[in-house]
């Protein structure tokens, strides 16, 4: 209804830089308009910049609370509650954790302005890093510059909503790990006749998913001779991943694993199989930068 384009990132994952701009258009009212504004606009392009990606995340919060490598060395923190007889280490206490997050998702949101920046052309604008959006064009640079400040005000509040629940997911994680004294590894499940043992979850993994997806997942869903039991395979890993909140990308995975299985030599859905665990492994270990690349690729490969 606005007119906003989005030029460049993923509407549903975002990066927590905005870059937004607008195309002024040649008229008597911008040349007499004030110096400030005169000054904003560069070769027709008004461009504001903002970011807004928080410094006090949960998980430096508890790497300063607990320990900086607390993320790489939780299955040590686990072997330290049971050599300690089911004692939780000094200082780490699951129901502080959650009162603090607590604490911090409901200070009031004080939003962070945005600044003017000057870019030479679209194509360079386009070129950065970020979530990008084109407002349209405007005869009037105070209106645009108007509609452009606004826009980070929303950006901001769905942006500190996505961390709010990324952060949350990641807290649950923690605790039920903590409260099951139980972690998995790689290494672990490969011993495992079956794709994964029996209440295994991604709450309990310990590792790099894309590792497991190349050296265990894949492998072993395609070497599955018997309909039944690649659809038991399919079961195992559906209920392994449900932490993971897009179910499409699941169904997907397991769609094209169907169709290699007819066919090995299918080169485009290996492509896409490939893509889509890159992009499920980016959204869980956050590296949400990579994503809209990713996303690019697979859309790319639809057409």
């Amino acid at each position: 209804m606005l007119g906003i384009e989005q030029k460049k990132g993923h509407s549903d994952i975002l990066s927590g830089k905005l870059i937004a701009y607008a195309r002024i258009l040649p008229s008597t009212e911008n040349d007499n308009a004030p110096a400030p504004f005169q000054n904003m606009v560069k070769n027709g392009l008004l461009v504001i910049e903002g970011d807004f990606r928080q410094n006090n995340t949960l998980r430096q919060f508890i790497q300063k609370e607990i320990g900086a490598n607390f993320d790489e060395n939780i299955a040590g923190l686990l072997e330290r509650i049971q050599e300690e007889g089911g004692e939780l280490p000094e200082g780490l206490d699951p129901e502080v954790i959650r009162e603090r997050i607590e604490e911090l998702s409901n200070m009031e949101v004080i939003p962070i302005p945005a600044k003017i920046t000057h870019r030479e052309t679209e194509e360079e604008i386009l070129k950065d890093d970020g979530d990008i959006f084109y407002i349209g064009e405007f005869q009037g640079v105070g209106q645009a510059h108007f509609c452009l400040t606004s826009l980070p005000i929303y950006y901001q509040a769905k942006y500190k909503e996505q961390v709010k629940a990324i952060e949350q997911r990641y807290l649950e994680e923690i605790l039920t790990q903590i409260d099951s004294q139980k972690t998995i590894d790689t290494g672990a499940l490969q011993e495992n006749t079956e794709l994964f043992p029996q209440g295994a979850s991604l709450s309990s993994f310990i590792g790099n998913l894309q590792e497991l997806f190349d050296t265990r997942v894949i492998p072993f869903m395609l070497l599955q001779k018997s309909e039944s039991d690649f659809e038991k395979a399919v079961e195992q890993f559906n209920q392994f991943m449900l932490p993971y909140s897009n179910k499409e990308d699941l169904q997907q995975v397991c769609s094209i694993l169907r169709l290699l299985r007819e066919d090995s030599s299918n080169t485009k859905e290996r492509k896409r199989l490939e893509l889509l665990c890159n992009k499920i492994s980016a959204i869980y270990h956050e590296n949400f930068r990579k994503v809209p690349e990713i996303v690019k690729e697979l859309n790319a490969l639809a057409e």
